[in-house]
C-alpha cells in the first residue's frame, strides 16, 4: 500500500492519532501483511499442528494461533480439509480470545460471517452450551455454515436475521455476545487495498449508525452479569472509542472490563481499558476491541425464567412432529450401529428429509427466525434409508467408527478423495465407512466390491 493512494483526510486523522509514530506507521504499510493459522482444539492440540508444519512463532494474544507464510501451503494440505485449523488474520484472533467463553454458556456472535471468530468460540465451548451465529446476509451466512461444519461444531445454530429481530426473541438470554461490527476497515488497507474503495465511496463514518444499533440490540439480549465484546478492524475513533463512550452513556448498567489487554496489544490512549493493535507496533493488521460488563449476575436464573418468551415453549404441532419423526428413524438407528457416538433421540428433529440433532438449549422449542441450520445435520432420510452428511463426518473422531479407512496425508488416494474421485478400498468392508487421513476424518465413503464411492460434497472438493 503506497502513501499516495490514501486520502489526505485519512492521513491527517492518522497523524493526529499517532503523533510521533505516524512515520513508522506509514513505513509499516510498505511491509508484507501477516498471515495466521489458528488450531481447532475440538480436533487437535496446537502442538500437533505446529510440530507437523514446523511452526514456532505464536500469536501473542491466542495460544492456539501461529504466524505462517505462504497460505496456499496450508489451504491445499489435507489437514485443512479435515478442519484441523482455520486461516485467520492474526489481529482478528483478539476478539474471540477476549470474550472469555466458558463451556456450557449461551453465546451469540451477532456479525459472524465468514466464521473465524465463530469457530474460535465454538472450540472454546467444547461441545456444551449453545452458539448462535448470525449474519444479516444469507449468502455470507452460507459460508459461515460451511466453516462451522468443517470445524466439527455440533452445538451451533446459524441465522440470517436483523439484530432487532433477534432482540425480540432473545431478551436477557445470552451469557456473552460478540459484536464484531461492520466498519470502514482502515486497519485492513494494507492487506486488502480494495477496502479503500468503500472508504472513499461511503466516507469514514458510514457504519457508525449500524454499529450503534447492533450494540443497543446486543445490550437487550445480554443477561445481567454478562459480557459484551465489541470489535472493529478500523482506526477511526468515531467507530471505536467514541462509539463505546456513547454506548456507556446510553446504558449506565454497563462498564468497561479491561479483559482485552493481552500481551502484544496496546491500551488505548483515548479510552484506557480498551485495546488497540497497530501494525507498526506488532505483527498484525489494525484492530480495536472493548470488553463491557453488564451489572447484576445474582438474578441470572430469575431473568432466564422470566424472559423465556412464549416462543420458547414447544408447540403441540411440533411435539407431534417430533414423535412421528422418532417412529420413522429406523434407517438412522441402523446406520448408528457402526458408530460409538450416539445422538440424544429426544433432540432429533426431522425437517423434510433432513435429520437434525438440536442443541439442548432449544430442543422442543419453536423460534420464528430465519435459520440456515439448527444444530448438527446428521443426514437425509428418504424412503426409510439414511444417508449421512458431511457435517456428521466432520464432527466425529476416527475412534467413533467401527471400520474407518485411514490413509497417510501424503498418499495419492487421499488427494484423489479430496478431488471427489472413486478410489480402491485398501481392505475388505462394505457399506458406509468413515474416510480419514492420519487419523482425522475427511468424510464418508460407501464401499462396494472393493471400491470406495466418494461422498464428499461437491462444493467442498479441491479443484
Amino acid at each position: 500500500m503506497k502513501k499516495d493512494r490514501l486520502p489526505e483526510e485519512y492521513l491527517n486523522e492518522m497523524r493526529d492519532l499517532l503523533g510521533p509514530e505516524y512515520s513508522s506507521y506509514l513505513s509499516s504499510l510498505e511491509e508484507r501483511p501477516c498471515s495466521g493459522l489458528r488450531v481447532n482444539t475440538l480436533k487437535a492440540a496446537p502442538e500437533q499442528i505446529a510440530g507437523h508444519f514446523g511452526l514456532t512463532e505464536r500469536v501473542p494474544w491466542n495460544d492456539c494461533g501461529f504466524y505462517i507464510s505462504g497460505e496456499s501451503r496450508f489451504t491445499k494440505h489435507p489437514y485443512y480439509s479435515a478442519g484441523l485449523y482455520y486461516i485467520q488474520e492474526p489481529s482478528a484472533m483478539i476478539s474471540a480470545a477476549s470474550l472469555g467463553t466458558c463451556p456450557g454458556e449461551r453465546i451469540l456472535d451477532l456479525c459472524a460471517a465468514p466464521g473465524g471468530k465463530t469457530t474460535q468460540i465454538g472450540a472454546e465451548l467444547k461441545g456444551s452450551g449453545i452458539l448462535i451465529a448470525n449474519d444479516l446476509s444469507a449468502s455470507r451466512a452460507k459460508a459461515l455454515l460451511k466453516n462451522i461444519e468443517l470445524m466439527g461444531i455440533r452445538n451451533a445454530c446459524v441465522t440470517a436475521e436483523d439484530s432487532g429481530r433477534l432482540r425480540q426473541e432473545f431478551p436477557l438470554w445470552f451469557d456473552r455476545i460478540l459484536v464484531d461490527a461492520p466498519c470502514s476497515g482502515e486497519g485492513m488497507f494494507r492487506k486488502h487495498p480494495a477496502v479503500l474503495t468503500g472508504w472513499i465511496e461511503h466516507g469514514r463514518d458510514f457504519y457508525c449508525p449500524v454499529q450503534e444499533k447492533l450494540l443497543d440490540d446486543a445490550a437487550e439480549m445480554l443477561r445481567p452479569g454478562g459480557t459484551l465484546l465489541y470489535s472493529t478492524c478500523t482506526f477511526n475513533r468515531h467507530e471505536d472509542e467514541d462509539q463505546i463512550l456513547a454506548f456507556l452513556s446510553r446504558h449506565p448498567d454497563f462498564s468497561l472490563d479491561p479483559g482485552t489487554l493481552k500481551e502484544g496489544c496496546s491500551d488505548s490512549a483515548l479510552l484506557p481499558g480498551t485495546c488497540r493493535i497497530f501494525p507498526q507496533r506488532t505483527r498484525g493488521e489494525g484492530h480495536f476491541a472493548a470488553r463491557l460488563k453488564k451489572a447484576g449476575g445474582e438474578t441470572l436464573r430469575k431473568s432466564r425464567q422470566e424472559h423465556a418468551r412464549g416462543a420458547f415453549s414447544g408447540s403441540r404441532a411440533e411435539t407431534g412432529a417430533r414423535e412421528r419423526s422418532r417412529g420413522s428413524l429406523s434407517g438412522l438407528a441402523e446406520f448408528l450401529e457402526k458408530c460409538s457416538w450416539k445422538p440424544d433421540m429426544d433432540r432429533i428433529l426431522l425437517q423434510g428429509e433432513n435429520v437434525l440433532h438440536l442443541p439442548g438449549e432449544i430442543a422442543g422449542r419453536s423460534l420464528p427466525l430465519r435459520f440456515l441450520r439448527t444444530g448438527l445435520l446428521l443426514g437425509q432420510l428418504k424412503n426409510g434409508r439414511f444417508r449421512p452428511s458431511q457435517a456428521l463426518a466432520m464432527s466425529l473422531r476416527k475412534e467413533d467408527w467401527m471400520d474407518p479407512v485411514d490413509l497417510p496425508s501424503d498418499s495419492d488416494a487421499v488427494q484423489r478423495y479430496l478431488r471427489g474421485e472413486t478410489i480402491e478400498a485398501p481392505d475388505p468392508g462394505s457399506g458406509y465407512r468413515l474416510f480419514c487421513t492420519d487419523g482425522w476424518p475427511l468424510g464418508f465413503v460407501k464401499q462396494d466390491r472393493g471400491r470406495l464411492k466418494n461422498m464428499m460434497l461437491p462444493a467442498w472438493r479441491m479443484q
